[in-house]
């Protein structure tokens, strides 16, 4: 350590509180073997590298792997007849092994890192089969490793069959009613994001929402750890961003327990983040190679290494408002115990880059600025955004954490956590990614978050009754019209054009209801005011994010609707022929990269 260190890292302790050590490791004064070793030294305690010096297999066991990672510690070699064990705070750990191993055993010390590597590498199998079975295992009704249930498959058989005899004897009077109930749908769908501008602009906040002023937020010193995770794949061309996002982070780094997530096979990205030669409180994780090779099962390998109170996931491509950590400690903190996670809104910075970048600027505004909070102040279950998700670790635990088999695995998440009694908030803070600005691009990416949907309804609806219950009246409509009518109304939607195309062919101009059939009438009624109840919330949305210049692009929604109506075909035949296939999102190909580049340099 430079001996001019000492007094920043001083000071900086003083701000933020806890060990010295955990401080001069994250401002990049010393690396966390180094404040290992000082505190061997400290302490009369020898000092292990166990690469240098490996530990004895023989004495690890498999069982008590959850307690290797919670004390982190371990047993290293035996001396004299007796086992030695490692730990990266013999202090904290004694009392532990003494318990655990029925007497007082002697204890060196080794460095954290050392210990994650060493389990990561002796029980990397284990964890994997965790990160791919537990939830199977431990909740079978929630996991999508199976398409459809036994039930499932005959209720659709049946179904089919009633279809196939109507349309043989009435196809008439089919069709109609058909037409009718999709219909409706389609305008439960445009009427929630109508009822979205009065209650997601309008209404009070909620408690955790007030966090967005950071009211309620503790004092540095009274701060929680807080694990971040960024699951990364064939990241490497973004990796100087998302370190430079990391690193503002307005929370004290000695208190981050930042896990970078790595697939063993993408060895580009793990040489790219060496190079950047990050302080030592960003740690690296390698999930070994296996199948699903999903983002959630690479959160479920590093979930038990994480060390937080709380628990965030980003994105590669994420630049977080900088204070959005302290007001998701504000949020819980004005929340009750039941607060399982809160989502922060998403939004992008390359809006303006082209005509698709635009229309996803405008839906995630309405979505994430309108719709999820509109959800939460009515208590209805909220499928997740998948990015800037904050958890209470422990809760997270208790809910079975991520479904490896759901490519859409926070929207999942959010439906468990109802059916637990957990609950979701919306914190007021941005997250700026960057938009899809290639079609080939966005249909991959939109694909795979349609087909997830259509797991979680498919998953949630095993047992309907069972839903009803846990969710309430209210909350199973909810779940119905969000993610069940989200998903149909993109499969329907060419279908109405279509319709009302046919109908005008076959009727002429010569029916009732000013000149058409009262079919077509339905049809463009429900289109007009679909379309007219989605523009009112797309304009809300980006007037509230400050956005005026999409103003006139709210009009080009129709079109936009049917891309992700193509996109949500896709998703379909993929549901059918290759269910857990992840459709990976090329990021950083933004023209708007480069400047971002060289202000991470920077």
């Amino acid at each position: 350590m430079a001996p001019d260190a000492l007094a920043p890292a001083l000071e900086q302790q003083g701000r933020w509180g806890g060990p010295l050590g955990a401080v001069l490791v994250s401002i990049g004064a010393m690396r966390v073997a180094d404040v290992a070793r000082l505190y061997g030294r400290q302490r009369g305690l020898p000092y292990v590298d166990m690469l240098a010096e490996p530990h004895d297999t023989a004495l690890v066991k498999s069982e008590r792997l959850d307690f290797y990672l919670r004390e982190l510690c371990m047993p290293w070699r035996r001396r004299a007849g007796e086992t030695i064990y490692v730990a990266a705070n013999p202090d904290a750990s004694r009392e532990a092994i003494a318990g655990h191993e029925g007497r007082r055993l002697p204890v060196f010390v080794t460095s954290p890192r050392d210990i994650s590597r060493t389990v990561t590498r002796e029980f990397g199998e284990a964890l994997t089969d965790r990160a791919i079975f537990d939830l199977r295992r431990q909740m079978p009704e929630s996991s999508a490793a199976h398409r459809l249930s036994r039930p499932q498959g005959i209720f659709l058989a049946g179904l089919a069959l009633f279809l196939l005899a109507g349309f043989l004897t009435v196809p008439g009077q089919l069709l109609t009613v058909a037409n009718v109930m999709l219909g409706i749908v389609f305008l439960a769908i445009a009427g929630l994001r109508y009822l979205s501008i009065f209650i997601g602009l309008m209404a009070p906040p909620t408690a955790e929402e007030l966090a967005h002023a950071n009211y309620g937020v503790p004092a540095d010193k009274d701060l929680p750890v807080y694990t971040v995770m960024v699951p990364l794949f064939r990241e490497a061309r973004v990796l100087p961003v998302l370190a430079a996002a990391l690193r503002a982070l307005d929370y004290p780094a000695s208190k981050l327990d930042i896990k970078l997530i790595f697939e063993e096979s993408d060895r580009e990205t793990y040489e790219a983040a060496k190079a950047l030669k990050l302080p030592d409180h960003f740690e690296f994780i390698v999930v070994p190679t296996s199948f699903p090779r999903t983002k959630p099962k690479a959160c479920n390998f590093a979930l038990p290494f994480a060390r937080g109170e709380f628990l965030v996931i980003y994105d590669a491509e994420d630049t977080p408002d900088p204070g959005q950590l302290k007001k998701a400690v504000a949020a819980f903190r004005l929340g009750d115990d039941n607060l399982a996670c809160v989502q922060a809104q998403l939004n992008y910075y390359n809006w303006n880059e082209n005509w698709l970048t635009r229309q996803f600027a405008i839906e995630y505004a309405a979505f994430f600025d309108l719709l999820l909070p509109t959800m939460a102040r009515l208590q209805l279950p909220i499928p997740l955004g998948g990015t800037s998700t904050h958890f209470r670790t422990e809760l997270l635990r208790k809910a079975g954490a991520w479904d490896p088999n759901n490519v859409t695995e926070d929207a999942d998440l959010g439906m468990r956590f109802a059916l637990h009694g957990y609950r979701c908030g919306i914190i007021r803070s941005t997250t700026e990614e960057e938009a899809n600005c290639s079609l080939p691009n966005w249909i991959r990416q939109r694909s795979r978050w349609i087909k997830g949907w259509m797991q979680t309804y498919l998953v949630r609806m095993r047992h309907p009754i069972r839903l009803y219950r846990a969710l309430g009246l209210r909350g199973f409509v909810g779940f119905q019209v969000l993610v069940g009518g989200s998903t149909l109304s993109s499969l329907i939607h060419p279908f109405l054009y279509i319709a009302i195309a046919v109908s005008l062919a076959r009727n002429g101009l010569t029916a009732d209801f000013g000149g058409i059939s009262g079919l077509t009438f339905f049809h463009l009624l429900v289109l007009v005011s679909g379309y007219s109840l989605a523009i009112c919330a797309g304009l809300a949305a980006v007037s509230a994010r400050g956005l005026p210049q999409l103003f006139a692009h709210t009009w080009m929604m129709p079109a936009y609707w049917l891309l992700i109506s193509a996109a949500a075909y896709k998703a379909l035949w993929q549901l059918l022929t290759r269910p857990f296939h992840w459709e990976k999102t090329n990021h950083g190909i933004s023209r708007m990269m480069e400047s971002r580049l060289g202000a991470g340099d920077r």
